[in-house]
């Protein structure tokens, strides 16, 4: 396999695992707007839903956390392949990301 082949596929994996991740903060989103919405609607105690939105928070604070060390670690072999002169990007599609990862690595 071609160091170009390898960077193609690593970008292509890496963007991916983040579209992936970005559906799953969504979806943990949407599912703390139910249970704050079926608190209001049956929930006559809203103290015996507080800790399962508790524990639905908590897995939001490390989904953050997790797709922050993935920002990090697309940024990382960004530069990896720039000093390596890989192609970090097909050339129809070639945009600065190396300006854009590194305002979000920041």
């Amino acid at each position: 396999m071609t160091p170009d082949i390898v960077g193609m596929r690593i970008t292509r994996s890496i963007q991916s695992v983040e579209k992936d991740m970005d559906e799953l903060l969504a979806k943990a989103s949407e599912l703390m707007v139910e249970i704050a919405r079926g608190r209001l609607a049956i929930v006559e105690n809203a103290h015996s839903t507080q800790r399962p939105m508790a524990r639905v928070a908590a897995m939001q604070r490390s989904l953050i956390e997790a797709r922050s060390e993935l920002v990090r670690a697309h940024s990382d072999l960004s530069k990896l392949a720039e000093t390596m002169d890989i192609p970090i990007r097909c050339p129809d599609k070639a945009e600065d990301e190396h300006e854009v990862l590194a305002e979000l690595a920041a």
